[in-house]
């Protein structure tokens, strides 16, 4: 019994560990997504505020370089009434850190340097010819600007303290005669900045990295630019690093239980107007663009994970106790059950087989049945025939027998002879139509032969001229790969066969090459015969439902008596096969025989 008891535990606690891991799994990719969007949002915020403030600056850039400037410009000396009304807006903007013009040749003939929030040093001009920033300043023409990588401040090649992470703007500067004297370069503050993007809402990880994958800033680093320091940890997995070169859009990547956010900044190409007076847009040229990224770490992702993982855990120890206790329970019931079930057995075996002899008795009874139904259809046909096809021609031989009798004028009574003929020739027709049907309905034992469907077809063939001689214009098409033998009253089917060719041939059109087609198929385990042609047709809607009833004739410009489709309706119906057609005017028609 514990056997049994393993078994059905097994049986039933597989199937229920397999559907709470994949909703487990789901549920926590539904997390993971959750996060993923989540992240997107605040990488997309952070973005867009260092964008903000990177236009900031270069707006604020533009603004010095669309001033007029005097010819031969000197800030310190004969022009400082000039520059006097604007050493205020420099001391006021507290994200100056250094202010300086310097001329063509790199030397610098005004600066400002910001000691305090309030306090701003004018002087000590220095010689800058050899920098990166003024090589690349210089080379600008109008309507472009400069914008350099974000670096640690040097003064003389020596790290200024504290560390001044700085990012520096340059633009060329114009004379009242559009003459290009120099360039300004404003040295803006960014420690507001990357302190505000390392700022946590949750708890993940910010970077900002360059071009060369140097870390500007990270919440992992107190210092900003630690490469500069010498003091960067080892904080991305290789192949992290591989999938950001050459990335351009923002991605998501989840890798080893992190979920990183990779956000390009580009701005090297961009163009934009920065608040110009003449709304022409500036150029930004920089050496570097950024990789803003976004790290979601392995211990926040298990924070949100945790409680699907308890739950998972306690939802199997309460399964696995249920299905183990319900395993038992059943297999204790089932083997006191067992028993009975034997005392059983021999009355069910008995039952058995009186439930097998009803079902065969039900099955004859219903053969009977479909029977009775089909040669009650056929004496009530056969009695309309009598009834109703009979009367007309019997009444009217009645009326003229008794203008015979009572006429006295010879020449009269030659009139009426012949037309008691006719009123014969119709009852003699009448009868042997009536005993083609009588025929069906006495035949009680059919005689049922192996039928070789293209052999009896070849034959029926040849009864026609139009078959049996080339070039009439109608031709008998045989496709019978599906079955090519059927066991059936050889009379039945070549009769039916006839009346198919015979009327193909009857109603073919004139304007076409005609053709009867004969194709066998099986479907739903049955036999299945298609008679089609391309004759005239008829209309369904109209005639659907006379088509097969006893003289009724379609198309009053051919001679015919309605009795054809009757006879094969009749003559399939007697061995339990059914027909239907389906036709089109002017198409033709098919009809469907399944035995």
């Amino acid at each position: 019994m514990w056997k049994r008891v393993f078994k059905m535990f097994i049986g039933l606690y597989v199937p229920l560990v397999a559907l709470t891991m994949y909703i487990f799994y789901s549920q926590k990719e539904k997390q993971i997504i959750a996060l993923s969007e989540y992240q997107q949002r605040d990488a997309i915020l952070k973005k867009n505020y260092f964008l903000e403030q990177c236009n900031a600056l270069l707006d604020d850039t533009v603004y010095w370089s669309n001033l007029e400037y005097p010819v031969s410009f000197d800030p310190m000396g004969k022009h400082t009434s000039f520059m006097d009304r604007y050493i205020e807006l420099i001391k006021e903007i507290t994200d100056y850190d250094q202010f300086r013009f310097i001329d063509l040749h790199g030397q610098e003939f005004f600066r400002a340097v910001r000691n305090s929030a309030d306090s701003v040093t004018i002087g000590n001009l220095q010689n800058k010819e050899n920098h990166q920033y003024v090589r690349a300043g210089l080379a600008l023409s109008k309507n472009q600007l400069y914008l350099s990588q974000i670096s640690l401040n040097r003064e003389n090649g020596i790290i200024e303290k504290p560390n001044k992470p700085v990012l520096r703007a340059v633009a060329p500067i114009f004379d009242t005669t559009q003459t290009k004297i120099g360039v300004v370069v404003i040295n803006f503050k960014m420690k507001r900045v990357l302190d505000q993007l390392k700022s946590k809402v949750a708890d993940t990880e910010l970077f900002l990295l360059d071009e060369n994958h140097r870390v500007i800033s990270s919440s992992l680093h107190e210092e900003d630019l630690p490469y500069e320091t010498g003091n960067v940890d080892n904080v991305f997995p290789i192949d992290l690093i591989s999938n950001i070169k050459g990335i351009t859009l923002d991605t998501t990547i989840v890798d080893d239980d992190h979920i990183w956010r990779l956000q390009p900044i580009v701005l090297n190409g961009t163009k934009s107007s920065f608040g110009s007076k003449s709304n022409l847009p500036s150029e930004i040229v920089t050496p570097s663009n950024w990789y803003m990224i976004l790290e979601i770490p392995p211990r926040l992702i298990k924070s949100y994970v945790q409680p699907l993982l308890d739950s998972f855990i306690t939802f199997n120890i309460i399964a696995i106790i249920g299905l183990f206790t319900l395993s038992y329970v059943f297999q204790k019931k089932k083997a006191e059950k067992d028993l009975f079930y034997k005392e059983l057995e021999s009355k069910n075996i008995l039952l058995t087989r009186s439930k097998d002899q009803l079902e065969e008795n039900n099955v004859i009874v219903n053969e009977m049945n479909n029977s009775l139904e089909i040669r009650n259809k056929q004496l009530s046909d056969f009695n309309y025939l009598i009834s109703h096809n009979l009367r007309a021609p019997v009444t009217s031989m009645s009326v003229i027998v008794e203008m015979i009798r009572i006429e006295k004028n010879p020449e009269i009574l030659n009139q009426l002879l012949p037309k008691l003929e006719q009123v014969s020739n119709s009852i003699t027709n009448l009868t042997k139509d009536i005993n083609k049907y009588v025929s069906i309905l006495d035949s009680k034992e059919i005689k049922i032969t192996n039928i070789d469907l293209q052999e009896l077809i070849a034959e029926v063939k040849h009864e026609f001229t139009e078959t049996l001689l080339e070039d009439t214009g109608f031709e008998v098409l045989i496709n019978i790969d599906a079955w090519d033998h059927i066991s059936y009253s050889k009379f039945y089917l070549q009769s039916i066969i006839h009346n198919f060719i015979s009327n193909s041939i009857k109603y073919k059109r004139d304007d076409v090459a005609s053709y009867i087609e004969f194709k066998t198929a099986i479907e739903n385990k049955h036999k299945v015969l298609y008679v089609r042609d391309n004759g005239i047709g008829l209309n369904m809607e109209r005639h659907g439902d006379n088509v097969f009833k006893l003289y009724k004739r379609f198309h009053r410009n051919i001679s015919g008596k309605g009795m054809g489709l009757f006879l094969v309706k009749s003559q399939l119906d007697a061995l339990n096969a059914t027909i239907t057609i389906n036709s089109k005017e002017g198409v033709g028609t098919t009809f469907k025989l399944i035995f």
